[in-house]
């Protein structure tokens, strides 16, 4: 902003007034604005002091965007005629037409293709990419303003506090009242107010901030009596919850559950989730989960490493990675593939690939994320000396995983050829493991052997699991399975796979549940362990694993 401009500080009395409740607008009573000379917008104090500094920046250059030069009436019917046209054409031309300043550079077509999924999509979208993508610019502000200008009555701005919502409010609001070219062309979006938390436009439109903690059911715009056809989901994770996993499940619920079902019941509505995959705990990595386990329901061997769009019914997720196959950028523009290593830099190993690649890498507190080591090809049924299939049926624990691991040992190394850890009904896990079951007995007979763990009672899943194969025609295989009464702590038998895990006498697949293994390992010992756990019982079975050599004490129990 020019140093010549004097800015000035107004108390909440200069602003217009609107009728509240006492009691519940207390906190928005704090709202401060500063109001600068030659129209420089009304903004609250606290967008301007928040950490994100890239909206504040862009705000300050709104006022700096000219009107159209030689402006005339055939030219202002051709800019509404093609902003108002459909497709990807339409939108990136209201961009580049009407926010010059925010959008200096050309699109990538990781750009087109969120639109292209968004904007022809219904239910839940969510939208991950490498930091400076600029998600939240293009889809979590600019897109709810287009949508407006299209129709759309009802927009809320959701975050993990209503501070951070109100952030996109408020920068929405600033380019509402501040954007000249928008003024121009579109009268009907003026505010009628400027209280940034919740105001309408001159077309009837509302536009809302609400925490995801606050209630979003039944609610409606009274001046329309229509419900939200577009709900933003931004900033859903904060860092201090990152270490516990069902936080960001609750969150994920709440969005998958409540706001789904206060969108308009046209089925059209849309929930558009912006997130960064940046760890296994965040909601966003949890709805990613849910995705998958849907798609691997009917497809165990699915694998989706290259895949940028994941859908099933009313669910997608989009993930956008700085690197193609190749790894070369995406967006030369904006990261020159010359400039990768320097990111690489200065990101670190674990960063860049949580920031830049979509990758949930944590480092753990005993497990460390580089020790995980994966094979591309698994010795020949010949090569196997033995091969152990064994689960974990978590039968009556509410919330826990169940979990299928089978691990080959040729002799010199074990490798790891089923991984699957789900929260599921019990139908699904039989399916899988009968399917296991028959594979392991088809590719290496008598080689193979069957456990199941039957501590505190899981014993009784057995007998449900002989049912469910009477029931689907099949014979039942439980007399086959040794059943395994584990005694020791087991934090001290997750703890034992440490040297293994380490010097890579274990090996891992690339895809399967891989990911989800290794998330638990590294998070351990808080949030689930059914993996570990799992993957330290099978490995026992083998005589060739020496528990004596692998005795650790254990560092931190988690009750």
């Amino acid at each position: 902003m020019p140093p010549s401009l004097q800015i000035s500080l107004h108390t909440p009395t200069d602003l217009p007034s609107k009728p509240s409740n006492p009691t519940k607008r207390s906190r928005r009573l704090r709202l401060r604005t500063f109001m600068v000379t030659l129209q420089v917008p009304v903004m609250s104090k606290k967008f301007i002091q928040r950490h994100n500094k890239a909206l504040a920046e862009i705000a300050s250059k709104t006022i700096s965007v000219l009107p159209f030069i030689d402006d005339n009436p055939e030219a202002k019917t051709d800019r509404i005629r093609r902003t108002t046209g459909e497709g990807w054409d339409a939108f990136s031309f209201f961009c580049h037409t009407y926010f010059p300043h925010i959008f200096p550079l050309p699109f990538c077509p990781a750009h087109e293709t969120m639109f292209d999924e968004t904007d022809k999509g219904s239910g839940i979208i969510g939208i991950t990419g490498f930091r400076g993508l600029g998600k939240t610019v293009l889809m979590g502000v600019v897109y709810p303003i287009w949508r407006i200008i299209k129709g759309e009555r009802y927009v809320i701005h959701t975050a993990a506090d209503v501070d951070l919502s109100q952030e996109r409010t408020a920068f929405t609001l600033h380019e509402l009242q501040n954007n000249k070219r928008l003024t121009m062309d579109y009268p009907e979006l003026q505010p009628v107010d400027a209280f940034d938390l919740d105001f309408y436009l001159k077309n009837k439109a509302r536009i809302r901030a609400r925490s995801i903690k606050q209630s979003h059911r039944g609610t409606i715009n009274p001046k329309t009596a229509k419900r939200p056809g577009l709900i933003v989901c931004d900033d859903i994770d904060k860092e201090e919850n990152m270490g516990n996993q069902s936080i960001g499940k609750r969150r994920m619920e709440k969005i998958t559950q409540e706001l789904a079902g206060a969108l308009s019941p046209d089925g059209n509505g849309k929930i558009v989730w912006l997130g960064n995959l940046v760890h296994p705990n965040y909601s966003i990595c949890q709805f990613q989960e849910l995705i998958l386990g849907d798609l691997r329901a009917d497809n165990p061997e699915l694998d989706v490493t290259y895949q940028i769009a994941l859908k099933t019914h009313q669910k997608a997720i989009l993930r956008f990675s700085l690197e193609d196959i190749h790894g070369k950028s995406i967006w030369e523009e904006q990261y020159p593939t010359a400039t990768l290593p320097n990111l690489r830099a200065k990101f670190g190993h674990t960063g860049y690939q949580r920031e830049m690649l979509g990758q949930p890498v944590i480092e753990g507190n005993i497990f460390k994320n580089h020790w995980f080591t994966k094979y591309r090809t698994i010795p020949e049924p010949s090569q196997m000396k033995r091969v152990w299939l064994y689960a974990d049926p978590a039968w009556g624990e509410k919330g826990c995983y169940k979990a299928v691991i089978s691990i080959g040992y040729d002799g010199n190394r074990f490798y790891v050829i089923h991984v699957w850890i789900r929260q599921t009904e019990n139908t699904k896990f039989f399916r899988y493991y009968y399917d296991a079951y028959q594979e392991l007995d088809r590719n290496y007979r008598v080689k193979a052997r069957a456990a199941c763990e039957t501590t505190y009672g899981q014993a009784r899943i057995l007998a449900d699991f002989d049912r469910w194969a009477t029931d689907n025609h099949l014979p039942p295989i439980s007399h086959r399975t040794k059943r395994i009464d584990n005694k020791d702590n087991k934090n001290l038998r997750i703890e034992r796979t440490e040297t293994i895990i380490e010097t890579a006498k274990i090996l891992f697949p690339e895809g399967q549940d891989t990911p989800t293994l290794i998330s638990q390992f590294l998070t351990y010992p808080d949030g689930y362990i059914d993996g570990c756990d799992a993957l330290a019982g099978c490995l026992e079975r083998f005589s060739e694993y020496d528990i004596g050599r692998n005795r650790v004490k254990v560092r931190r129990f988690s009750f």
